[in-house]
């Protein structure tokens, strides 16, 4: 494997001082000049020798946030045998350890803030949601009556949201394995209630 060359490291560096400096601002902008100084430089002026503007630099860091989560995401759901734990592999995902530190929490609330405004910011949410909607369905589909899959996946999507958000909002609160615990057994009450319903009136 190549070792990263010097502007790679630079570049990531930047990107990883743009998230720590999202988080310090909470919703506002953050400045050029405190991403500088969590990157330990001395001058604004470098940030255009690795990105053509302020706007590029926050695009590749959005886009290096969802490229991470999705590497998570394959990472786990490459080495399952089953229906359940593909879905399994999905949700540990969404909570793994480097999805759930406070930058990358807030970071992640600051873009989704912004898809509104922003097509770009707007495309990057838009294809991470459909890539893992879609691994949900692959999972849900051999558990569940086809006409609930797209309900149950887009449900698991939005309480593994809302517990990101809850994280946003109140730091002091995040408890990654209970939020994981939680939205296992919200997937196996689903489960339950539905094998429930297929069983034939006694």
């Amino acid at each position: 494997m190549a070792r990263p060359t010097v502007d790679q490291v630079r570049r990531r560096e930047l990107i990883q001082a743009t998230m720590t400096a999202i988080h310090r601002a909470g919703l506002a902008d953050p400045t050029v000049a405190a991403i500088c100084k969590y990157a330990g430089l001395a001058s604004v002026s470098i940030v255009n020798h690795y990105f053509k503007s302020k706007q590029d630099l926050l695009e590749c860091t959005m886009r290096e946030l969802a490229g991470d989560f999705l590497g998570e995401v394959a990472l786990r759901a490459g080495s399952t045998h089953t229906p359940m734990d593909r879905v399994f592999a999905v949700i540990d995902a969404n909570f793994a350890p480097s999805q759930c530190t406070p930058e990358a929490v807030s970071s992640w609330l600051w873009f989704w803030s912004r898809t509104p405004s922003c097509s770009v910011f707007a495309d990057i949410e838009h294809a991470t949601h459909h890539h893992i909607i879609t691994e949900l369905k692959r999972g849900l589909t051999e558990l569940l009556p086809a006409k609930e899959v797209g309900d149950a996946a887009e449900s698991l999507m939005a309480l593994m949201y809302g517990m990101w958000l809850r994280f946003a909002l109140n730091p002091q609160i995040l408890d990654v394995e209970a939020a994981r615990r939680i939205t296992r057994h919200n997937f196996l009450l689903r489960l339950q209630a539905a094998a429930a319903k297929s069983m034939p009136a006694a």
